[in-house]
């Protein structure tokens, strides 16, 4: 019985030894999606691109008090006024510095004004606040270098992702305030507090490109990572002054951010579609 089982363990053995041994005369290559490394062409080198980003939105408040999805709300929320309006433009130009990779900049302005005529909340019978005539306005300017990569689909030469590093820095100014009347002066007044916004952000942006004629794109793309510091000097009546500085990290899809924009794409060069006599 030893025998057998001694038999037995040393063919066991043998026969590892020769697996590993044809493990080892038979080398396996590391797994390689091979992004990065395309070799379809999507944008040569030499082109040049150029185009925009638009956004507008407005909301008017206290139009919705009927609404039975907002019963609920305006039960606590009552004579609600006001008006919520933004927009924003971004002008972009860039230069591919080689097929598919492009250097460039682009200036963003965005502004958002906010108005609130009325509104009233009720907590209870007996608790119960009101307010009015508030109001507040923002503007940003803001200039950031771009460095912009493409990873077309396959060999598609019409849709493609990309992925953009921006260096941003940017001023803004913002102001709230409030009108009122003082009965015992029997004059009116205003209060409010104005604000300097310095900022800076290192950001990633991914997004989608879509060629719809053989110079013009569409393109979506959404903010997703970023490190970003702001400082902020405040001034309120025109008296009290104060100053705040904040930074951090963010990863994070913001639904709310996405652009849309259009883009021309010029190419230079060989590259350029010539017109048959």
């Amino acid at each position: 019985m030893n025998k057998i089982l001694s038999i037995i363990f040393f063919a066991g053995a043998a026969v590892m030894s020769v697996q590993a041994a044809s493990r080892e005369k038979e080398p396996v290559e590391p797994f390689d999606r091979g992004i990065g490394r395309s070799t379809s062409v999507f944008i040569p080198a030499g082109t040049i691109g150029a185009g925009a980003s638009f956004s507008y939105s407005n909301y008017s408040l206290g139009n919705g008090i009927n609404d039975t999805g907002y019963q609920m709300l305006f039960s606590l929320i009552q004579n609600l006024h006001g008006n919520l309006e933004s927009y924003g433009i971004a002008p972009h130009v860039s230069y591919f510095i080689r097929d598919n990779l492009a250097v460039g900049a682009r200036f963003d302005y965005d502004r958002t004004a906010f108005s609130l005529g009325n509104v009233d909340l009720s907590l209870s019978d007996a608790l119960s606040l009101s307010t009015g005539d508030f109001n507040y306005l923002k503007q940003a300017y803001t200039g950031a270098f771009t460095l912009r990569n493409y990873i077309p689909f396959g060999q598609s030469r019409r849709f493609a992702m990309f992925t953009e590093v921006r260096l941003t820095g940017g001023y803004g100014q913002s102001e709230s305030y409030r009108m009122g009347y003082d009965e015992v002066l029997d004059t009116p007044y205003k209060t409010g507090t104005y604000q300097d916004i310095y900022q800076f952000e290192i950001g990633l942006v991914p997004g989608l490109c879509a060629f719809i004629t053989n110079e013009v794109a569409l393109e979506v793309s959404v903010g997703l990572l970023g490190f970003n510091y702001q400082r902020v000097v405040q001034v309120t009546n025109q008296v009290e002054r104060s100053e705040m500085e904040n930074n951090g990290l963010n990863f994070k899809l913001n639904i709310l951010a996405i652009n849309f924009g259009l883009s021309f794409y010029i190419p230079t060069g060989d590259h350029r579609v010539k017109k048959e006599k």
